[in-house]
């Protein structure tokens, strides 16, 4: 058996729990990379409040499998195995908590603010997620996200955004991302770099002002003149746009489906609608292009018609 497998056998724990090993043997464990990881999860333990372990639940499992055991071995292997539950489950809540994954999503319609660990603040839009690992947060500030978001990141370390379109770095700054159907970065402040996950795109530094969209594996480039997106004012606004992109923006923000059968959705629209209003919101949409609506009286279905 490799050494490090022993070194995370239940036996070899709980007998360095009962302080049974040899002076060879804690010698050896000491060096270790299980020993490092235990001593790093029971350092950062200390600051935080975990669940209570249920050592008697840990015990019986770990237990079940020796109740053949000879009688006179009964107390010492009872105590033993009592300390490897014990110890086996507080490193597993540990492990879980330290170095597992945290996750934030917003359905459609919903709005949610992420406060990290360094201060850094993420706006969530509707229909997104982020996530990212907890543990040594500090030295290696990275996320996952997909959807719409706006991210204010407080100065220090690399701070990396992954898509599956590409990854956006940045020290602190502010920008947007709206990672869907196709990829949009929009820079309000600072300089942030943007590496294509396509190798045959080179990477692309933007600076404020500054605007990217990745479609159909062509970047495109333009300046903007806004202060913050358009959504984080409750409203979603569009430029010579079709209207399937539009109806997809009002899918995103209302809970409701259309239907249309002769309706050129790829006519183009130049407007605006509210976040807070279904009403409105067609409204300012559909009268424009002549197009007239009926919404389902459970409010989930709008058929559109000429």
């Amino acid at each position: 058996m490799p050494m490090k497998d022993t070194y995370a056998n239940e036996d070899f724990l709980a007998r360095w729990i009962a302080d049974d090993l040899s002076e060879e043997e804690l010698s050896g464990f000491k060096t270790s990379d299980v020993y490092k990881e235990i001593m790093a999860i029971d350092d950062a333990a200390k600051s935080l409040s975990v669940t209570e372990i249920d050592v008697e639940k840990a015990l019986s499992l770990v237990t079940s499998k020796n109740q053949n055991a000879q009688k006179e071995n009964k107390v010492k292997r009872l105590w033993v195995f009592s300390a490897a539950a014990a110890c086996i489950a507080i490193l597993f809540v540990a492990y879980t908590y330290f170095y597992g994954t945290k996750t934030y999503s917003t359905g459609i319609g919903e709005k949610e603010t992420v406060l990290l660990a360094d201060g850094s603040i993420i706006a969530l839009n509707a229909n997104s997620t982020l996530s990212y690992k907890r543990f040594n947060w500090e030295e290696d500030r990275a996320v996952d996200f997909d959807g719409e978001a706006f991210f204010n990141i407080k100065s220090g370390k690399g701070f990396t955004v992954n898509t599956n379109k590409g990854t956006v770095s940045v020290l602190g700054t502010q920008f947007n991302i709206n990672n869907r159907k196709d990829l949009k970065v929009q820079c309000y402040e600072g300089t942030i770099t943007f590496k294509p996950m396509n190798a045959n795109l080179s990477a692309l530094e933007l600076t404020q002002g500054m605007e990217i969209q990745v479609v159909n594996g062509k970047i495109h480039q333009k300046e903007i003149s806004q202060s913050t997106p358009d959504w984080r004012n409750g409203h979603s606004s569009f430029s010579e746009q079709p209207l399937s992109e539009v109806l997809d923006e009002l899918m995103l923000q209302y809970p409701v489906e259309f239907k249309w059968n002769s309706i050129d959705v790829n006519r183009k629209f130049t407007g605006n609608f509210t976040h807070n209003n279904l009403e409105n919101a067609l409204k300012t949409t559909m009268e424009p292009m002549g197009i007239k609506y009926h919404v389902s009286a459970d409010q989930r279905i709008v058929t559109l018609s000429e």
